[in-house]
């Protein structure tokens, strides 16, 4: 903005932010703002690349197309869990037993693992940015189903709406990833990815804080939640097809300098000369050690994730008492202490990487170690220190700041290992392990609660499962290209076959 527009600017200049510490947006009379100025607004104090060593200006930013790229993203990641999210809010309402609301809240996960490894073939074919609006879509469809399904109380119909839910949203991650492999530089990449990541932790707020105000609004029908979540996904889908493409080499409003910048920095090279579609090495991603450091280190974070995800609600109104329409603030507050560490810990990331020179593969160890340790340490207490709501809070809150640390260890390390070309269906792979305790995890809580009413050891399981996860990761992972250092090593396996005969008739002379 310019001196003279700052100079007729509205006097209210009040803040409001998506999370009261990272963001602050301002509101003028002058114009309605557009998801470029809000961005602008955002990105004043949230400088994207950890190499500046000021705050980047919002001109500056609001000029780098990939910047606006990991807005939408972010935005995405944000209803994606917002609407997932939901259904733990809305579930009680309209299903009394336990048992059945673990069935209904495994029921996306159904869905949500078919789609994790197609994405990467899919977005191979037609462009991740048609796939991930195909998700949204589907899943904003099946969204807006559940109302019908509650309504007609046919509870194989719920479930099936559940799971198509899933699978539209099943397409999500793996898209980010393919997103991030084309669109984001070397020195930024930490920082934005988990600034995308981050969408989750703040759907997952805004689900908390919205929702029961609308249903406290609305009189206590819940039908409200889905039907503004769907109009906002709509929405968002509709700016998203205008201001988003596959890849910088396909965007047409993207400078030339930020278009040679990105294409430098990226492993692998231009996109544009890999239209053929290369068969996909499943052996490689089947059997490769670094890569199973992932895929369990996925495992463990997701389960104790989606255990909290899906039970945050219920652990809040039966074991500590809490109204959701009368404390939307306190159990959004774990979220909103998870949205700043997942920030910082990514743009500690690319400081002690890109600064400090420490090696890519020891800051993720430590992020990795940092983000389940330490969680399962607070998961591990909270049974015994939580007898005010206000304790248990604190504990989960602590849990969440920490956790989200994890995605700039094994989360962020497929781009490592994947590069632009598999870092998609890495993530497939890697989110279909990740998944698998989105159903037996909710399950099996299910049953627990409904046979012994322990959340001791709800808590405890999750706890054990996510440091194994983090200290597997640990010992197993490398931040070297394993396609690329694959090929290299066959490469020179093929220079010792050729170079045998010579060495056998040097020897004979």
């Amino acid at each position: 903005m310019n001196e003279s527009s700052q100079e007729h600017s509205s006097p209210l200049k009040n803040w409001i932010s998506p999370s009261p510490i990272v963001a602050k947006v301002a509101f003028s009379h002058t114009r309605i703002r557009t998801p470029e100025s809000i961005f602008e607004c955002y990105s004043r104090v949230f400088p994207f690349s950890a190499t500046h060593s000021k705050v980047m200006k919002a001109e500056e930013c609001l000029k780098q197309t990939r910047y606006r790229v990991a807005f939408f993203l972010c935005c995405a990641n944000a209803l994606c869990y917002a609407c997932r999210t939901n259904i733990g809010i809305a579930v009680p309402h309209f299903i009394g037993d336990q048992q059945d609301r673990g069935i209904v809240l495994s029921a996306f996960f159904y869905g949500y693992i078919c789609t994790q490894i197609p994405a990467g073939y899919w977005a191979s074919k037609v462009g991740v940015k048609a796939v991930l609006a195909a998700g949204v879509l589907v899943w904003t469809f099946c969204d807006a189903a559940t109302i019908v399904a509650a309504a007609l109380k046919q509870f194989p119909i719920l479930i099936l709406v559940r799971a198509g839910m899933g699978c539209g949203e099943g397409v999500t991650m793996s898209s980010m990833h393919i997103f991030a492999g084309s669109w984001f530089p070397e020195k930024e990449k930490t920082t934005l990815v988990s600034f995308v990541t981050s969408g989750s932790d703040l759907g997952t707020i805004v689900a908390l804080l919205v929702s029961p105000w609308l249903m406290k609004h609305s009189h206590g029908q819940w039908q409200s939640i889905y039907v503004v979540f769907s109009i906002t996904s709509m929405v968002w889908l509709l700016f998203y097809m205008r201001h988003v493409a596959s890849t910088p080499e396909e965007h047409p409003r993207i400078s030339e300098d930020e278009r040679e910048m990105i294409l430098s920095s990226r492993q692998g090279g231009s996109l544009a000369k890999e239209k053929k579609q290369k068969p996909i090495p499943w052996l490689m991603l089947l059997t490769n050690r670094n890569l199973w450091a992932i895929y369990i280190a996925h495992f463990g974070s997701t389960y104790s994730w989606y255990v909290l995800l899906g039970w945050m609600p219920t652990y809040m109104h039966d074991r500590l008492g809490l109204n959701l329409q009368e404390n939307q603030l306190l159990a959004a507050t774990p979220y909103m202490f998870g949205y700043v560490g997942l920030l910082l810990s990514g743009k500690a990331s690319d400081y002690f990487i890109n600064v400090h020179r420490f090696r890519t593969l020891n800051v993720r160890r430590c992020m990795g170690l940092i983000g389940s340790v330490i969680p399962a340490l607070f998961l591990y207490i909270l049974p015994y220190y939580s007898e005010t709501p206000a304790a248990a809070m604190s504990i989960l809150s602590g849990c969440l700041f920490f956790g989200r640390a994890c995605t700039s260890g094994f989360w962020v390390n497929m781009i490592d290992v994947g590069g632009s070309e598999y870092a998609g269906t890495i993530m497939g792979v890697s989110n279909t392990f990740g998944t698998i305790p989105g159903i037996v995890g909710n399950l099996v809580t299910g049953y627990i609660l409904q046979q012994t009413k322990s959340w001791t050891i709800v808590f405890h399981t999750a706890a054990l499962v996510s440091a194994v996860g983090g200290t597997i990761f640990a010992c197993g992972a490398t931040d070297r290209n394993v396609f690329q250092h694959q090929k290299a090593i066959g490469m020179e396996e093929d220079d010792k076959e050729a170079a045998a005969p010579l060495l056998t008739q040097l020897e004979v002379v």
